[in-house]
């Protein structure tokens, strides 16, 4: 065979491979929204398919790799998601874009609770972990991450807002967000343990919402997200649209 036609059967190999490595992630999520992270095995995805288990490996060599491939798809499901809202809007109030970042991120994880409890439900690899940060799902989570890091930054840098002494807040907790200042493009560690303080607040309620843990007092907490979205908006100096009637 000629090197040319060579090449061209390799491509066709190539996306056949490809084709066949979203047809098994696909189906994984498939297993994720019926039964939940338990329910996706090796054994489970290749019957869905109809492979055989060993058929599977020459894909996806342990469950690990297959999980962590569904992660990074889901983590750039979201950031695509939330980066599309912020474009939509030319206008670049800070305000408008919080508001449309974390409404966004809860829409996300109402319409999806399976995928969100496999992204914000299972534990994080340490930053201890060997190669933690070169898998494709960690990668992924950074880039999630980064949306509202730069968020949080613009709006420093826009009209920088009141924050903790680093007396009150001490030492090791003033290295360690010294640390990541370099990822807040340069905020000091008190507006940085600021925003963090803002952030993991949202966090908790919109985890809080999904998992169904409101629902003793509050049988929709749409309205209560946005009180809390609009109080973090005004501490953060920041213009907020008023609460919808």
């Amino acid at each position: 065979m000629s090197r040319r036609f060579r090449g061209l059967g390799e491509s066709g190999r190539d996306r056949r491979r490809a084709a066949t490595v979203v047809e098994i992630k696909a189906a994984a999520r498939r297993l994720l929204v019926s039964g939940g992270p338990a329910a996706i095995g090796l054994r489970a995805v290749a019957r869905e398919l109809g492979l055989t288990p060993p058929a599977l490996y020459r894909y996806f060599p342990s469950h690990e790799a297959l999980i962590g491939a569904l992660v990074a798809d889901l983590y750039d499901e979201l950031t695509t998601g939330l980066m599309t809202l912020e474009a939509s809007e030319e206008a670049v109030d800070l305000g408008v874009k919080l508001y449309l970042l974390a409404n966004g991120f809860r829409d996300w994880g109402l319409a999806h609770p399976a995928e969100f409890a496999l992204l914000f439900g299972t534990a994080v690899p340490s930053p201890e972990a060997d190669d933690h940060e070169e898998t494709p799902g960690h990668q992924a989570a950074m880039r999630f991450g980064d949306l509202f890091k730069q968020l949080v930054a613009s709006i420093w840098y826009q009209k920088p807002f009141p924050y903790p002494s680093d007396d009150l807040l001490g030492p090791t907790l003033i290295e360690q967000l010294t640390q990541e200042s370099e990822h807040f493009s340069g905020m000091p560690p008190g507006a940085i343990y600021l925003g963090l303080t803002y952030w993991t607040r949202l966090y908790g309620l919109i985890c809080m919402e999904v998992f169904g843990q409101l629902h003793w007092v509050l049988p929709d907490a749409g309205a209560y997200f946005e009180a809390q979205l609009r109080e973090i908006g005004e501490a953060l100096g920041l213009d907020c649209p008023p609460p919808e009637a």
